[in-house]
């Protein structure tokens, strides 16, 4: 039975019509959200983990993507995706506004950098190349939605002769042809078992500069196949190059800068992995996102000449990430036939969150060492029932227990010393405050239940959202394993509930297997460090007292010290650079506490998971720079 949340590469969806029906515009908007004009106006740099939906994006904002869309109004592939763009500028009046292009980058943008020329050839054929393929893309745009070179006009900006005249802007053919024979030359060269000399390849192969960018602003469509009454429209051409992080660290840097320039009349996007972007750049990214949600565009770092757009959200952004999981979700269970015929089209209902209790075996250990804490800690009758009263009466049996076993050890801990008292002298009244304990006092009991017991915590569509790290892809994979447990019952005729503890078992599971499948620099390294922050969180989040209610998933450095070592291009500043733009890691910044500013490096959800720690953020370990540079591994690590 196909599990369309097993299917997460979009780039595999060979239908645009399958693809677009997946896309949720929850998605879409927040991507866009706050940044719309200078997403076309400004070179973009679109930056995100394996996943995270940068290629899923590319591919709404083609040319052909927005014609499907617009084509379909009879019936509609995804109408909400369609208010969406258009509000976002990318479809006007019905029809599509910019003719975008997803321009990945293969071995032959790499070897272009191996060629034994001169930099200033190499990056020329580079460029070149880019443009000439992005030239051709377009052309195919159009043609794949029926639209000829005979209905298409070259739209050049000002000053543009020479260039018209070259490339045959003046007839849509000629251009076009140019462009390939552009393409073709570097292609052979490229591709040449023995490349030619450098003078050889001026004389034979190409000699010439090719830079349409600089002058290209439009292309004006006369006539639509699919609505023959429309008025001519000058679309904006678009270039998306996906996988940029593919080109030599060199390469890259002279993409970006000759992206960079504001005479270019094409809307650019330059996607890459995080590797390739200066940590710097990044970790300000990050801070911007965290520290100023209010003021700043989130994910964005903003300059005169381009934008970092990060593909992902904080841990604080949950709340804008639910309503975007849940539409994914929904709309992958409406892919499954199983699902259909049973009418089953929410995910919601199907993680059960049911009672879940212990057994009377255990409820009856933890009574039991309740009494006995009671008794060596002389505790009064009343005094026990008046710290219960703080419990609110909805909290479950077993839990319950565990919350006034919690309560009792802070009692004890602030009891003066029993030893001055006579032998049969009873503490009647608590000197700790009547309050009604929190909520996360009580999330704090159920991990030290999970712990002590092995009872279900992690279950829920709620903690599935907070599993995921706001990471689209991290949360199809999570969702993907326990749709698969729900198809197996549905398949055997059974309740399609998934109980608790299938899903504590399936999701941590998953969390200890993506961990071990780290494959990015440093991850071994990232991976102790990850282990021994986790074992001190653990050891704390486990005491008696519960000092930090609901347990510690982060330690904590002040910030003066952490901002010192990550300007100095360390070992360390280079191993947390990627702990945070893999998600092992979430680096959390300006961090007001206790009259003090942190800065927290907190557990990304898998490894909380892994280690069954909250997903909740607040609770840290104070520490030192020199602390956190002892649990650094060493080199060989």
């Amino acid at each position: 039975m196909d599990n369309p949340f097993k299917k997460r590469r979009t780039e595999l969806i060979t239908d645009r019509r399958t693809l677009l029906s997946l896309v949720s515009p929850v998605a879409i908007e927040e991507f866009f959200r706050l940044d719309r004009a200078e997403l076309i106006d400004k070179l973009a740099m679109v930056v995100g983990t394996p996943g995270c939906g940068k290629t899923t994006i590319a591919q709404v904002v083609e040319f052909e993507s927005l014609s499907t869309l617009c084509n379909a109004t009879g019936s509609p592939i995804n109408k909400d995706l369609v208010d969406v763009l258009t509000i976002n500028g990318l479809i006007k009046e019905g029809l599509p506004a910019v003719l975008g292009h997803r321009l990945a980058m293969t071995t032959n943008f790499r070897d272009i950098w191996e060629l034994p020329y001169s930099e200033q050839t190499r990056t020329a054929l580079l460029r070149a190349f880019v443009q000439s393929k992005a030239v051709l893309g377009w052309f195919r745009q159009l043609e794949g939605m029926r639209i000829s070179t005979d209905d298409i006009e070259i739209v050049m900006g000002a000053n543009s002769e020479s260039v018209v005249a070259v490339t045959g802007a003046d007839d849509p053919s000629a251009f076009r042809q140019y462009a390939r024979n552009i393409e073709l030359a570097i292609f052979r060269v490229v591709t040449s078992l023995v490349p030619p000399d450098e003078k050889e390849m001026a004389s034979e192969f190409l000699n010439t500069s090719y830079d349409v960018f600089e002058v290209l602003t439009g292309v004006r469509v006369r006539s639509w196949a699919s609505a023959p009454e429309a008025p001519p429209v000058v679309l904006r051409p678009m270039m998306i190059i996906d996988d940029a992080h593919e080109l030599h660290p060199t390469q890259f840097l002279q993409l970006r800068d000759w992206l960079k320039s504001k005479a270019m009349g094409v809307s650019r996007w330059l996607m890459c992995r995080p590797d390739v972007v200066s940590a710097d750049d990044y970790r300000d990214a990050l801070a911007k996102d965290v520290v100023a949600d209010e003021d700043m565009k989130p994910g964005s770092t903003r300059g005169r000449d381009y934008l970092i757009k990060l593909m992902q959200l904080g841990s604080s952004k949950e709340k804008r990430f639910k309503p975007i999981a849940t539409d994914i979700a929904n709309r992958y269970i409406a892919g499954i036939p199983e699902f259909a015929r049973r009418s089953l089209r929410d995910l919601r209902p199907m993680l059960s969150q049911n009672t879940v209790a212990l057994p009377d075996g255990q409820l009856k250990q933890l009574q039991d060492q309740i009494d006995k804490l009671a008794k060596d800690s002389r505790f009064s009758k009343s005094l026990v029932d008046t710290l219960r009263a703080r419990i609110p009466a909805t909290a479950r049996p077993d839990e319950a227990l565990a919350a006034l076993r919690i309560l009792m050890h802070r009692e004890r801990n602030r009891t003066p010393q029993m030893g001055l008292l006579p032998d049969d002298a009873v503490r009647e009244e608590p000197v700790t405050d009547e309050r009604k304990a929190a909520a996360s006092l009580i999330e704090g009991a159920r991990i030290q239940l999970m712990h002590q017991f092995d009872r279900p915590y992690y279950y829920g569509m709620d903690k599935l959202i907070a599993a995921s790290n706001a990471n689209i892809e991290q949360f199809i994979r999570l969702a993907g394993g326990l749709v698969d447990e729900v198809l197996a019952r549905v398949i055997r005729d059974r309740s399609p509930d998934l109980v608790p503890k299938a899903q504590h078992t399936a999701l941590v599971t998953q969390a200890t297997q993506a961990m071990n499948e780290w494959d990015f620099p440093y991850y071994a390294v990232v991976r102790e460090l990850v282990k021994r922050i986790a074992e001190r969180c653990v050891e704390r989040t486990l005491r008696p007292n519960a000092p930090l209610d609901d347990g510690a998933n982060a330690i904590g450095i002040p910030q003066d010290e952490m901002d010192r070592v990550l300007h100095r291009h360390e070992r360390l500043a280079r191993v947390l650079h990627f702990a945070f733009a893999y998600k092992a890691l979430v680096f959390v910044p300006q961090y007001n506490c206790k009259g003090k500013v942190w800065c927290l490096l907190e557990l990304g959800a898998l490894p909380s998971m892994a280690h069954g720690l909250t997903l909740q953020r607040g609770g840290f370990i104070e520490d030192t720079l020199s602390g956190l540079q002892a649990m650094l591994p060493a080199d060989g690590a």
